[in-house]
């Protein structure tokens, strides 16, 4: 207890937030070596972190005599990560680290998959996944780096909650979108509660033309039947982007509608608490709480999100579902 009282002071955790430190205390297992500058630059590569940001993200490597904290937290992460592996149920929140820790905080989630990657290729590589499709999952980390800066100023490495599905072997990009193993959180139509299925991801990578969407969608259900045992039929997806109200602005031929129009919106507890102007903000503008006047109108998406808001009504995060191709 006086270990886990500690942390929590160093990490500035609210008490609602502690049961990340008591999930990751009962990983158990050794302490690994950190990978050595070669090795970590190897990664950091294939994970497509930006080059710019390399030396720092190096200097920011917790050490345990120094960061003994730090390295609890990394290790007892890292074994949490491997003990989860294809596990789907739930872990703890992983929070963000306290300003005060400058680099070190930025970048210490990066660090702990640095640790994890290793123990990810191989069950990867145990799954005859390719080589092809491990280097586009982990490339989400570099694409994240890149929006954190864009977003908030700095370098470092967030969303960590999110890079765990990835680190668990429960994610994967295949083409043009990224596809995690699933449930179906609350009843939708024909489909029950528990109901097995993909949940659908669209990285900022570009355009999500109908023909990139297409074969994505295409590729899934043979993917995780191949490599995994299990062909999934549902695949669901929850995200402003299927905000129906986006229809009353953008033309029946955007890309955007041609997605929604994939899917039967449902209405869903999870999608309905999440904060759709903050998510549409964040996504389109890459600002946080910004002034809606200092924001740019130079597509008709940007114009549609501020008209919006400034009529007064919100955004919505919804969920849709739609039904796989069969054999």
């Amino acid at each position: 207890m006086g270990e886990i009282a500690e942390l929590t002071r160093f990490t500035a955790l609210a008490p609602e937030q502690t049961g990340w430190l008591a999930e990751l205390a009962a990983a158990t297992g050794p302490d690994v070596a950190l990978p050595d500058e070669t090795e970590a630059r190897r990664l950091l590569t294939l994970m497509q972190i930006p080059a710019g940001d390399h030396a720092e993200a190096l200097a920011a490597a917790p050490d345990p005599d120094r960061d003994p904290q730090l390295w609890w937290l990394l290790q007892h992460g890292r074994r949490l990560l491997a003990e989860r592996l294809g596990d789907q149920a739930p872990l703890a929140r992983w929070p963000e680290l306290p300003d005060r820790l400058g680099a070190a905080g930025r970048w210490f989630y990066l660090w702990t998959f640095l640790a994890a990657t290793p123990q990810l290729l191989a069950y990867h590589q145990r799954h005859g996944v390719d080589a092809a499709v491990s280097a586009a999952t982990l490339a989400d980390l570099g694409s994240k780096a890149v929006l954190r800066r864009r977003t908030r100023g700095a370098p470092g490495l967030d969303k960590q909650d999110w890079f765990t599905l990835h680190h668990r072997g429960l994610l994967y990009a295949l083409g043009r979108l990224q596809f995690n193993v699933s449930r179906i959180r609350d009843e939708a139509a024909d489909l029950a509660p528990g109901t097995p299925c993909l949940g659908t991801h669209i990285p900022e990578t570009g355009p999500m033309t109908p023909a990139d969407c297409d074969a994505s969608f295409a590729a899934a259900p043979e993917f995780f039947a191949a490599h995994f045992g299990t062909r999934y039929r549902i695949a669901t997806c929850t995200s402003w982007l299927l905000d129906d109200q986006l229809a009353e602005y953008l033309p029946a031929g955007s890309n955007i509608l041609r997605f929604q129009r994939r899917f039967r919106l449902v209405d869903e507890p999870f999608a309905a608490s999440l904060d759709g102007d903050a998510n549409v903000l964040e996504f389109v503008f890459r600002r946080v709480d910004p002034d809606l006047d200092a924001l740019p109108r130079d597509t008709t998406l940007q114009r549609a999100v501020v008209d919006h808001l400034r009529a007064g009504r919100h955004w919505r995060v919804r969920t849709g579902y739609l039904h796989l191709a069969a054999d």
